[in-house]
């Protein structure tokens, strides 16, 4: 059955012309988590003509509540793939460019490049900052939103004066871990699907031409007191748009800091540090000595650097982002790819 978009095209701001226009779109999504399911859905069904799906992961039946596009049969499958055949049910005329890959230094350039807007939906500060960076210098319009448990924020950033990109407010990366994500820190599902559902709104918009898309200003939400609050975000005054003062290039990919394992008696000589949560530690004790990340980076100087160290928490993301930030303070550190959950008890 063809798509009917008549319900859309009805708008004064879209008809035929506009319906046009979104079906000669390109976008790509990075990341088909809680906020890419509902971004995914809703351009699919408003007829964007090419949508690319960027992201690595596998289906974890924790990924349930969130991610509505998915069904508990699907546990363990590629995600993109899911994603893919999804949008293709909604929408079977539109084209889909799955890329079961994790966005790097080596391959954002080329990817965010390769489309003309791109929402960034990962649960990752050093992804959103790739996606960032590459926008900036391939000029490509970015929609980006962050959530954490019933609060979150989202900003637009365009190649014009008015638009402040992410580096306008904050120079650096905070390291992963830090902040906690939804498997961290915990999420109730619709609240990454609102926040999803604002970014297809405001692609949708920005792919019109349509006024109200969060020039110079970064939208913050809280569920909680359903209380909002918009703040100016302006551009650096060192910046001449659509160039940045800033962003000359994306720097290369750090060694290799993995390590994988089938389980931790293969450790050898190195020294484990958890750095999950004290809660998840007393939930679920592990073998090694355990420091909780934040506390690790605050004071590195607990661990001697004559010792190799192996890092791990649950899936690998935590431990990586503090085995970077300790490499980067000469200490021999590495992390255990997929966490605890990726070995043997």
């Amino acid at each position: 059955m063809l798509p009917d978009y008549s319900r859309q095209t009805l708008l004064k701001q879209v008809g035929a012309s506009g319906q046009a226009r979104l079906g000669a779109s390109r976008v790509l999504i990075v990341g088909v988590g809680g906020l890419g399911s509902p971004v995914t859905q809703y351009l699919a069904g408003a007829g964007v003509g090419c949508l690319g799906l960027v992201d690595a992961d596998l289906l974890d039946a924790s990924n349930l509540h969130r991610q509505p596009i998915y069904a508990a049969a699907d546990v363990g499958q590629s995600k993109v793939a899911l994603a893919q055949a999804a949008a293709l049910r909604i929408n079977p005329s539109i084209r889909i460019e799955p890329h079961a890959v994790r966005l790097n230094a080596d391959n954002a350039l080329a990817l965010v490049g390769a489309y003309d807007l791109v929402v960034e939906c990962s649960d990752n500060f050093r992804t959103q900052f790739l996606v960032n960076d590459a926008a900036v210098l391939a000029r490509r319009v970015a929609v980006f939103a962050s959530v954490y448990q019933f609060e979150g924020q989202i900003q637009v950033y365009r190649p014009a004066p008015d638009h402040a990109c992410l580096r306008c407010l904050w120079a650096e990366a905070s390291a992963d871990g830090v902040v906690g994500t939804c498997a961290e820190a915990g999420v109730l599902g619709p609240v990454p699907g609102i926040f999803g559902s604002l970014q297809a709104l405001m692609a949708l918009k920005l792919l019109l031409g349509m006024p109200g898309t969060l020039a110079g200003e970064l939208l913050l939400m809280d569920f909680m007191s359903f209380a909002n609050t918009r703040i100016k975000a302006p551009r650096r005054p060192e910046c001449a748009a659509p160039d940045c003062a800033h962003i000359r290039t994306i720097p290369g990919e750090p060694v290799d800091l993995e390590v994988n394992l089938h389980s931790l008696d293969e450790a050898g000589d190195y020294c484990l540090i958890d750095v999950r949560s004290d809660e998840e530690a007393a939930r679920l004790p592990s073998r090694g000595r355990h420091i909780e990340m934040a506390r690790l980076l605050a004071d590195p100087s607990v661990l001697s650097r004559d010792s190799r160290y192996l890092l791990v928490c649950a899936s690998g993301k935590r431990s990586l982002a503090a085995a970077r930030a300790l490499h980067h303070q000469g200490f021999e550190a590495r992390s255990l790819a997929g966490g605890l959950n990726a070995i043997k008890p």
